[in-house]
């Protein structure tokens, strides 16, 4: 009796660090400990005058936006790889150009081929793009397996684009990174600093990219996506304020990105889109 009393009371210290440790990383996942100081007034969409260029609309944001455009009665075309699964955006009626973003010359002519009044791009990758070469506990020991940064669209193939839109003659350029790129490094919850590390000096250098380009741009950091299929919540805002972080579904983030497409107010601005209403990690699942 008295082992099995023991090993109660080990079971019972286990789960309470359990608790304890689960505690710790929802607070330390959450956007709960700084408030934006301003939250910016974003005009509602205006036709551009023009078709719209989407550099990664074949899924996740990108698809999105092309979605709420399309609603909006507005021309859209969107880049796509000939591996690219098209059914969704051919549902929508949205034209499509092959282009694959890391090669210059197919840029260039794609960009070339029309008269565009805008261009948004979405284009990057994340963590889980990273091939797993290992197992989950020699990635925990070792770390991720890196990808070499010139494979990753996130500067180079941002890059090229923002080139081929000025060579173009667009004024207009777009572009998503992610909360932790420039000035809002120390607003990325600890846990997930290192699952980006690859990721944010990229995203980095497309933004000073674009910054020194001349075109007439916007940026915005989405912070946490939720899964595909989170609910928009209409709660979410732009700010300036880099210390912000929240959750955001990627309807919400759609919304706001086309809503700067044609307000001046936003050009040469970079913004945090921020949802007052998922601050915290639990509100991916309980809304």
């Amino acid at each position: 009796m008295s082992f099995i009393r023991k090993l109660a009371k080990g079971v019972g210290y286990l789960a309470a660090a359990a608790v304890v440790t689960l505690a710790g990383y929802v607070v330390l996942m959450s956007g709960m400990f700084h408030t934006p100081r301003t939250l910016a007034d974003i005009a509602q969409y205006r036709p551009v005058g023009g078709p719209i260029l989407v550099v990664g609309g074949t899924s996740g944001t990108g698809l999105d936006i092309v979605r709420q455009l399309r609603e909006l009665d507005a021309e859209v075309v969107v880049t796509v790889r000939p591996t690219s699964n098209t059914a969704a955006l051919e549902a929508l009626g949205a034209r499509m150009i092959t282009m694959d973003a890391l090669d210059r010359e197919q840029v260039f002519s794609a960009i070339n081929a029309d008269n565009y009044a805008a261009v948004i791009s979405t284009l990057g990758t994340s963590a889980r793009d990273v091939p797993r070469r290992r197992n989950a506990l020699q990635n925990l020991v070792y770390g991720q397996p890196r990808m070499d940064p010139a494979k990753r669209p996130d500067f180079v193939g941002n890059r090229n684009v923002i080139d081929a839109a000025v060579s173009a003659g667009i004024q207009r350029f777009l572009l998503i990174t992610v909360i932790g790129a420039g000035d809002s490094a120390d607003a990325v919850p600890l846990p997930a600093r290192r699952r980006l590390a690859d990721v944010i000096p990229l995203k980095t250098q497309a933004e000073d990219y674009l910054r020194d380009s001349g075109l007439a741009y916007t940026i915005i950091r989405p912070g946490g996506l939720g899964p595909r299929n989170l609910q928009q919540t209409g709660t979410a805002r732009l700010t300036e304020d880099p210390r912000s972080f929240s959750y955001i579904a990627r309807s919400d983030l759609a919304s706001l990105t086309i809503a700067t497409l044609n307000d001046p107010q936003t050009i040469a601005r970079t913004y945090t889109a921020y949802d007052t209403s998922r601050r915290n990690v639990w509100n991916l699942f309980i809304d």
